[in-house]
């Protein structure tokens, strides 16, 4: 596997600016790399960017990972320019606090904050024991008026993202912001990548969607799919990986280090069991560690996906990323590179049961 590469491009994936519905900037690098490697390549009216890679058999096959992350949005900005904000996904509001801001005007150019509170000198004891709604909060853009902060280009509705650069924690250990999933979207372009060197092979006709707004409510993936109407489908995610302190056991959806995360059943979806038996299969016959995600928690456009038109059979293959919907997301490499090789190998298969 080429890791410099891979790595270079999530490091450019990871730093892009794109909340739900504002992913602008991550469809522009994404494009740039598959569209000498797909036959057709365009934005649908929603944001959903779909290639096409024909094949010879007339059956389709959809893959599918969205560009979103979750974000911020600017709802009210006062007479002394501080700004107040919606959340735009899944938040733990106790997230906010102290973390910077990065936003982007209406006239396309980045500005920056600081989101605010009280300092604990100044609060009463009860004060600090009362937990604080993303609502009452704000972020600091430095400036001292309502008409500096329209100089600076802030308006109501701007979008906005906790932001901290892509680095190495250490050797085969990443972090970033927007792994969930920018990490699939990655494992998707492998995917194109493989496909177009040769190395991955199927008859099929393969549609790429690369997804908009799945932190919002899986929107973008259902319409998607029912225009493409592929006969079988398969989602890629960067999902929650909580082996470490304060969640016991029995309630981690994954754990990194133990390669990728097949999709029995969550919050979206019951896979059917021909799916879930091929991945495995797949994996065992490669020799690649794999884990099943624990059912209950979270849900994937596999979930859109498999509701549109009469019915689509889909699933879903992670990443397992410590600390999803933070500004700071880790990835063990390794991971990822089994998710890849697990995902070429259902690709190359998945005509069984389509």
């Amino acid at each position: 596997m080429e890791r410099t590469y891979y790595v270079s491009l999530l490091e450019k994936l990871s730093n892009a600016f794109g909340p739900s519905n504002f992913e602008d900037d991550v469809r522009e690098i994404i494009s740039e790399v598959i569209r000498p490697w797909v036959k057709e390549l365009h934005t649908d009216s929603l944001g959903n960017l779909i290639a096409l890679r024909p094949g010879k058999n007339g059956k389709r096959l959809m893959l599918d990972a969205h560009t979103d992350e979750i974000g911020m949005m600017v709802r009210h900005i006062d007479a002394r320019g501080f700004l107040r904000f919606a959340t735009i996904g899944g938040w733990d509001d106790r997230m906010f606090p102290g973390h910077r801001v990065t936003l982007k005007s209406r006239r396309g150019h980045f500005y920056y904050g600081i989101v605010g509170m009280a300092p604990p000198h100044v609060l009463s004891p009860a004060q600090k024991e009362k937990g604080i709604a993303a609502e009452d909060y704000f972020i600091d853009i430095g400036v001292n008026s309502a008409e500096e902060a329209a100089e600076l280009g802030a308006s109501v509705g701007d979008p906005a993202t906790l932001a901290y650069p892509f680095r190495e924690l250490k050797q085969d250990v990443y972090v970033g912001k927007a792994f969930d999933d920018r990490v699939g979207c990655l494992t998707l372009i492998g995917l194109l990548k493989a496909m177009h060197d040769g190395e991955l092979k199927t008859d099929m006709d393969v549609y790429a969607n690369f997804a908009t707004s799945e932190e919002i409510g899986l929107r973008g993936a259902g319409p998607a799919a029912f225009g493409i109407d592929p006969h079988v489908a398969i989602a890629f995610e960067g999902t929650i990986g909580s082996d470490f302190p304060g969640v016991p056991e029995e309630k981690r959806p994954c754990a990194q280090r133990k390669g990728p995360v097949i999709t029995i059943a969550d919050k979206s979806v019951m896979v059917p069991r021909r799916m879930v038996d091929l991945m495995t299969n797949c994996a065992q016959e490669l020799g690649v560690p794999y884990q099943y995600k624990m059912p209950v928690y979270g849900g994937t456009n596999a979930g859109s996906i498999h509701q549109a038109r009469a019915g689509i059979l889909a699933g879903c293959i992670a990443t397992p990323c410590r600390y999803i919907h933070s500004p700071n997301t880790t990835l063990y490499w390794p991971d990822f590179e089994n998710t890849l090789t697990l995902a070429k190998r259902v690709v190359e298969r998945i005509h069984e049961i389509a």
